[in-house]
């Protein structure tokens, strides 16, 4: 798993430990619009094309092969990967795997002839906690990564395997081949795995049933239609007997079953990134967001990470879930991003707590907070 996330002078990210994430099983990134959380997920998405194996240049701006782009770019490319007045950004990734704990960091300097300066993996025991984020990491060498070389490949294929989703309705509409194996980041081949899944008692039934909740009508169950050319297309069955097609499905409906689908059928162990799950959802049926986030990370032991403004998501966690939430914000001074878990706030209690916390968040508490 994914224990915590530093960066240095990545985007808007300045240095210390205010740049630190520590990530849980299910982490929500919170804050209000340019505060930072997106550069967060950028700098995971970094981290994925390096382990990827592609070039640095090419991870930031985008990879082409035969004319088609197989990798798009980091949002700023590489002339704004760095923050404003640096060419060189640290990015330090903890993992553990069982009772083991490590460190891997990737220092790159975006000056002319974009490169990696440093990488390595390391014993966080073995860390001068007190030193530069990139000062503490040249005294180590390399010497580590060959004694631990079998953990940098768990790393790597942690990294290769994270799952970005990128939900879009309007590639979920179409008539898919049949026994498309892979949902793809945008859902994009929903139809054929809901219908690969049909071949196994139970699983339609449960995500039938989530559905169920969510829609008014009440979808009572999937069905498919096939063309002569094998293709295939999922129809929601309503209660009353009325057929709905993915082609008029909403765009709230799609969303939610496509994300659905991706956390119960993604392997167990993944790193699974979302930006905000909740757009489309009605404030009503928000609560299924939240019971869903929670009993697929606990029951399938995956990790989620991701973005949300929906103070109504928040109202709906566990005590436990609301604390390792990650509040956003910019400092006033500087313009860097800052960043704290909330139970690590002075007044977390009075959050957690709150009557009403829906208003409490709405109303800026977070950033004052902050």
């Amino acid at each position: 798993m994914l224990s915590s996330l530093e960066l240095c002078d990545w985007k808007s990210f300045g240095k210390g430990s205010r740049s630190r994430l520590p990530f849980a099983p299910l982490t929500l990134l919170v804050g209000p619009n340019a505060s930072g959380k997106s550069n967060a997920l950028d700098a995971l998405r970094f981290l994925q094309g390096c382990a990827l194996g592609y070039p640095v240049d090419h991870v930031l701006g985008g990879r082409w092969e035969g004319q088609r782009q197989i990798w798009p770019p980091i949002r700023g490319g590489i002339v704004e990967a760095a923050r404003q007045g640096s060419s060189r950004f640290t990015l330090v990734a903890k993992w553990s795997f069982g009772s083991r704990e490590l460190e891997y960091y990737l220092i790159v300097d975006t000056g002319e002839g974009v490169q990696i300066a440093g990488e390595g993996l390391f014993e966080p025991s073995n860390v001068d906690e007190g030193g530069d984020v990139v000062a503490r990491f040249h005294s180590h060498g390399g010497g580590l990564r060959q004694l631990l070389g079998q953990t940098e490949s768990e790393v790597r294929t942690a990294l290769r395997q994270a799952v970005f989703l990128d939900i879009q309705p309007s590639l979920m509409r179409d008539y898919r081949p049949e026994n498309g194996a892979h949902l793809g980041t945008s859902g994009e081949n929903i139809s054929p795995v809901l219908e690969a899944l049909g071949r196994t008692p139970g699983r339609l039934e449960d995500i039938v049933e989530w559905l169920s909740e969510l829609c008014a009508p009440e979808i009572e169950r999937i069905e498919f239609d096939r063309t002569r050319l094998r293709e295939v297309m999922m129809l929601l069955v309503e209660r009353s007997g009325r057929t709905i097609s993915a082609r008029s499905a909403s765009d709230g409906t799609l969303r939610f079953l496509g994300e659905l689908v991706a956390l119960l059928t993604c392997p167990e162990g993944s790193l699974v990134v979302l930006e905000e799950p909740d757009v489309g959802l009605h404030p009503s049926r928000i609560r299924l967001l939240a019971e869903l986030l929670e009993r697929v990370t606990a029951e399938r032991n995956i990790q989620v990470v991701a973005t949300t403004h929906s103070p109504t998501l928040l109202a709906h966690l566990s005590p436990e879930a609301l604390g390792n939430v990650i509040a956003f914000g910019r400092d006033q001074a500087e313009g860097t991003t800052v960043c704290s878990r909330l139970k690590d706030l002075p007044h977390f209690a009075t959050l957690r707590d709150a009557k009403d916390l829906e208003h409490l968040v709405s109303t800026g508490w977070l950033e004052r907070a902050l």
